[in-house]
């Protein structure tokens, strides 16, 4: 990390902005400083018009330290009025006239605003005292003064106030000092040659930080900026030829810009070439990965710079120069820190995360803002003291960005820590996503949201500028082989175009919102056959939906156990056929469901074994039920398993209603055993049980041995060991009296504080239990009595089974919190009966919680690399941290 940052150099930290710009006055007065249509203004004559309003200001007194409103368009007006409130020793606060004028009030109130200067009689000027509303011609100013103001103006002053988009909330004004921008300004004009040849073409508003390189930087470095009115910014065409007729050498927008640009250029100007850009400045927002290799057919000669930061952190902490794209890149690499900044990826401790582990981004050295403007508790909470270095400031900035240290020592980018949301309980990262999409050659951009349904549940739902005609299923098989099915959304909309803000990102409020997406789906299949059309209005009614595609996914669109039980109980009373509850692996759609009901197919080729997940060229794992009997429960653990590895369940006897539920745990054995062979008559296998499943894996390791057949590793899912043995009843009431009571108090707390809120919560969407079965209807309610029936017989099996020792390991992925009334907590008893040693894999949650969203997702990573290990490598006395969880051998 030292190395990294080791980034500070000497720079004139004494200069203020408006200092590099009178250095460039001496150089050359008569140069063009700023270009708008066929108007022109000189390095002279706008200096003498900013000196000339600073002392208007000065004598309406304004001082040093005072902060003042900029109500304009973008004109001239807006960099005279900028220079010169900086002249005049005070912070420019820019207004855009569209805000709407609450927004404008506040942040003059939230300012403290001295002054507001206008070029029109706008309507806020109604809303605060007329003494602090100032319009003026900036133009003409009257008879004042044209020399610098005989103002001292210190480098640590603040040289601007910008307030973020607030698009939650109320806007946080971001406090910058004149000397974090003059580091920034001469750090890309030295590294990029900037200098009197550049033209930069000026498109974004002086609310966006952008503004301040764009303006300040190219003033400072004696090129000319050339503004882009309104109508020229939106119709791309404009711009295309300002580029070749104002002869511009710099670009600098978000992605989205340039994206839209370069997009029209393909389509309706093949043949365009402009030569002489030679830099493009891309940042604000993810980089279409392709877009540098598109942008270079046009602008051959232009190098392709990605830069990233906060306006936290004065415009730009780091940077890549894109000279190529690899084929494995997920995204345009985040870079390196810029001069006399640093950064960091560090875990919530503060401690620095190891190469290629993501961790939250912090921002350091000069560019950290002052804070926000009266604003002591955010201020507090985003801007803390930089515990790695106490030079440049000593503070750093809690971006709020994840990223992670690539073995280049790049930076990547993986997105918003507050994009981070929860589907089906599944941490999910929709930058992670739009990324992956971004990179494949089906749309030219994209947009990834979480929205609430009609249900309550949120879901995932895809917005996309396709390059093409738009193909859901096409998408759909892409994003299959990059990402696990959560990741999927349910809900796709094609949009023409992507609605942008004012700073030219994409408007992510301004997408439709659930409702109105589903009923926007281009390529929504509706049902054609009868048993299609029972099913949709079957899936409609128990998942709270309005429309249903055929083809949506029932696990992608939320879809969970009790709700499969429910459809499936109202299928059977539609058509008087029961269903396993495993058909739903097999067929996860309307349409395959549909057809496979149609074509009166059986159910399944096998009465217990369940294709959970299929594919994959690894060593399938057989997983034996618990004892909720089914292994609908364990999609969520194939759902992020490592890909090449095929899972099968297998599920309790009687669930089709039909066969007789089996009551010895031997004929048990005998009976899944009997399945496995047939589906892989010769190995190898892999063999777990979950809880219950684990005693019934151990018999059908037995039975196997006794056939000659070898089981490569017999794996328990927190199963306890000593649950077969007899406890006497004063050493467990103990224990159940201290995992219980605790339990029972904050129920009765919650209940007295929030009763009928805590009701709700409890019982809203009950699981089956003693509640439950009053809620259920009839239908559903039989479905829990064979439940209940096959629990029994089960028991019954257990309570007659008596476990032997035997020469072998038993592979244990034990549940951090235990439930268990166990003498051994640290193996649940195995080592008594695996006399060739116990693997244990510590897992978070309980044994419950340790095979749902969110602990999932670290258990799948922790069996998938110890599946992958060799057998021979594992050596029975040696104790180890793996990166997934804690493996102890004994």
């Amino acid at each position: 990390m030292n190395d990294f940052n080791n980034t500070i150099v000497p720079y004139p930290k004494e200069k203020t902005i408006f200092g590099l710009f009178e250095e460039q006055v001496a150089k050359n007065p008569s140069a063009i400083a700023i270009e708008k249509g066929l108007n022109k203004i000189t390095y002279t004559d706008l200096n003498k018009l900013a000196n000339r309003l600073a002392n208007l200001l000065v004598t309406k007194g304004v001082m040093p330290q005072d902060n003042v409103g900029l109500l304009v368009t973008r004109d001239f007006d807006m960099i005279i009025g900028m220079m010169a409130i900086m002249k005049a020793g005070a912070a420019y606060v820019p207004i855009d006239p569209e805000y709407p004028v609450d927004r404008q009030l506040y942040i003059f109130n939230q300012s403290k605003l001295k002054l507001v200067i206008a070029n029109n009689d706008y309507p806020l000027k109604s809303t605060i005292s007329t003494e602090c509303f100032l319009k003026i011609n900036f133009l003409d100013p009257g008879e004042l003064n044209e020399s610098n103001p005989p103002v001292n103006v210190a480098s640590t002053q603040l040289a601007y106030t910008i307030y973020t988009s607030g698009s939650t909330g109320r806007p946080k004004g971001v406090m910058i000092e004149h000397h974090s921008v003059v580091n920034l300004i001469l750090w890309v004009n030295t590294k990029f040659n900037v200098g009197p040849h550049d033209r930069l073409l000026f498109i974004t508003s002086m609310c966006f930080d952008l503004s301040v390189y764009d303006i300040f930087g190219m003033l400072a470095a004696g090129g000319t900026i050339v503004i882009a009115e309104n109508k020229e910014i939106q119709d791309v065409r404009m711009l295309q030829n300002l580029m070749i007729d104002y002869q511009v050498t710099f670009w600098d927008s978000v992605p989205t810009t340039l994206d839209y640009l370069v997009a029209n250029l393909e389509q309706e100007r093949p043949d365009y070439k402009h030569e002489g850009l030679k830099t493009i400045f891309l940042s604000g927002d993810w980089i279409p990965i392709d877009l540098p290799t598109r942008t270079k057919k046009f602008f051959p000669q232009a190098q392709f710079v990605s830069l990233g930061g906060a306006t936290e952190g004065t415009i730009w902490s780091n940077f890549y120069i894109v000279e190529q794209v690899y084929p494995e890149w997920r995204s345009i690499p985040y870079g390196k820190p810029i001069y006399n900044n640093f950064f960091y990826i560090l875990d919530e401790q503060l401690k620095p995360v190891p190469t290629g582990e993501p961790g939250d981004l912090y921002i350091g050295g000069v560019g950290v803002a002052r804070g926000y403007a009266n604003d002591a508790e955010k201020t507090n909470a985003a801007f803390i003291p930089d515990p790695f270095n106490s030079q440049l400031g000593g503070m750093m900035y809690r971006t709020g960005d994840t990223g992670r240290m690539m073995p280049d020592f790049n930076m990547e980018f993986l997105g918003r820590k507050d994009s981070q949301v929860k589907i089906n309980g599944f941490r999910v990262e929709l930058g992670e996503i739009e990324s992956v999409l971004n990179k494949s050659e089906l749309v030219r951009s994209c947009v990834v949201l979480a929205k609430k349904g009609p249900d309550g549940n949120k879901r995932l739902i895809g917005y996309v500028v396709p390059k093409a005609t738009f193909e859901k299923e096409t998408v759909t098989a892409y994003l299959k082989t990059k990402l696990p099915d959560y990741m999927i959304p349910a809900v796709w909309v094609e949009m023409d175009k992507m609605p942008l803000n004012s700073n030219g990102k994409i408007d992510r409020n301004a997408l439709p919102e659930f409702t109105d997406t589903l009923l926007q789906r281009k390529r929504l299949l509706q049902p054609i056959t009868p048993t299609e059309k029972i099913l949709t209005s079957i899936w409609k009614e128990c998942m709270g939906l309005n429309e249903i595609s055929i083809d949506d996914n029932f696990f992608a669109l939320g879809g969970h156990s009790l709700m499969a039980v429910q459809i499936l109980s109202k299928l059977e009373k539609k058509l008087g056929r029961s269903f396993q509850l495993a058909v739903l692996f097999k067929y996860p759609n309307i349409q395959l469901l549909a057809n496979f009901i149609d074509n009166d197919k059986k159910e399944t080729t096998y009465t217990c074994l369940v294709p959970i997940k299929s594919t994959g060229n690894k060593t399938p794992l057989y997983i034996i039920h618990g004892e909720g009997l089914n292994v609908l429960n364990f999609s969520s653990l194939a759902a992020v398993m490592d890909k090449d590895r095929p899972i099968f369940g297998l599920q309790a006897v009687g669930l089709n209603g039909i066969d007789e539920p089996l009551d010895n745990l031997p004929d048990i054995a005998k009976f899944y055993l009997s399945e496995i062979i047939r589906h892989n008559p010769t190995g190898p296998y892999l063999l777990a049980g979950y809880s219950f499943g684990g005693y019934v894996a151990l018999e059908i390791r037995k039975q196997m041995a006794a056939m000659g057949k070898k089981v490569e590793k017999l794996i328990m899912f927190d199963t306890d060991a000593e649950k077969s043995e007899y406890k006497d009843w004063y050493y467990i009431l103990p224990k159940k009296v201290k995992r219980n009571v605790p339990i029972l108090l904050s129920f009765l707390k919650s209940s007295i504080l929030h009763p009928i809120t805590n009701f709700r919560k409890k019982y809203k969407n009950p699981e089956p239990g003693f509640l439950s079965k009053y809620f259920l209807k009839k239908e559903t309610k039989n479905f829990y009595q064979l439940i209940k029936k096959i629990k029994d017989k089960h028991l019954y099996a257990f309570r007659n089974y008596k476990m032997e020792p035997f020469d072998g390991k038993v592979y244990l992925y034990k549940a951090q919190i235990c439930v268990h009334y166990v003498y051994d907590t640290e193996f649940l008893g195995w080592k008594k009966y695996a006399l060739g040693g116990v693997v244990r894999y510590d897992v978070p949650g309980d044994h419950l919680t340790m095979i749902t969203p969110p602990n999932v997702e670290a258990f799948a990573a922790i069996l998938s690399a110890s599946l992958d290990e060799k057998e021979e490598t594992i050596q029975t006395t040696e104790m180890a941290d793996t990166t997934a969880g804690i493996k102890t051998l004994v």
